[in-house]
């Protein structure tokens, strides 16, 4: 059981990083042993161009990897606070269509809305394989949809009073990098 929990565990990150240590490993042993190592400039290239694609691949899946858990420990506390944060949708009121970049920019296909004043829902659908949401905050509210990916749809409900609101992606970067719009409630 301990080595299956260990197996598991293993992603690319540890064996891109173990690739590199063992190259340094070997290029080392081999540089303290053969006295023209590397003996020419082919070779010197070979061992460089090795070399850095180690390291840029080790790099490079620490990125991804960390990204990943940070995306799963997002999804835990949202799922973790779920219960909490549900609220009961609008029983009537306005409703709104929203949608994300179906090629997984970090984008939707509107940066502002309007609505009359009460119960708002934004129904945000989602193509692309990236997940995505749609949540809305300003005036003393803080909503947040379900994340969903692959066809799925996102819907955030609100009774808004007039004035100005920011609808956007709660993903973890995906606001950053503007996926955001403005909500004016009249």
């Amino acid at each position: 059981m301990g080595s299956t929990l260990l197996i598991g565990s293993i992603n690319a990150y540890h064996v891109s990083g173990a690739l590199l240590a063992i190259w340094a490993v070997v290029v080392s042993i081999v540089g303290i042993r053969v006295k023209s190592f590397p003996r020419d400039r082919r070779q010197a290239s070979i061992v460089a161009g090795i070399s850095i694609a180690l390291v840029i691949s080790t790099i490079s899946t620490a990125i991804i990897e960390g990204v990943r858990e940070a995306d799963k420990e997002a999804e835990e506390e949202a799922e973790a606070a779920e219960p909490a944060a549900e609220t009961t949708p609008p029983a009537a009121g306005e409703k709104l269509a929203l949608a994300a970049d179906p090629s997984g920019q970090l984008k939707f296909d509107r940066s502002s809305l309007e609505a009359q004043a009460g119960p708002v829902t934004i129904d945000m659908k989602n193509d692309s394989p990236v997940p995505h949401d749609v949540s809305i905050e300003g005036g003393g509210v803080d909503e947040r949809g379900k994340e969903v990916a692959d066809g799925g749809t996102s819907t955030v409900s609100a009774t808004l009073k007039p004035g100005s609101y920011t609808f956007y992606c709660s993903v973890p970067g995906h606001r950053e990098a503007g996926m955001e719009g403005r909500l004016t409630v009249r």
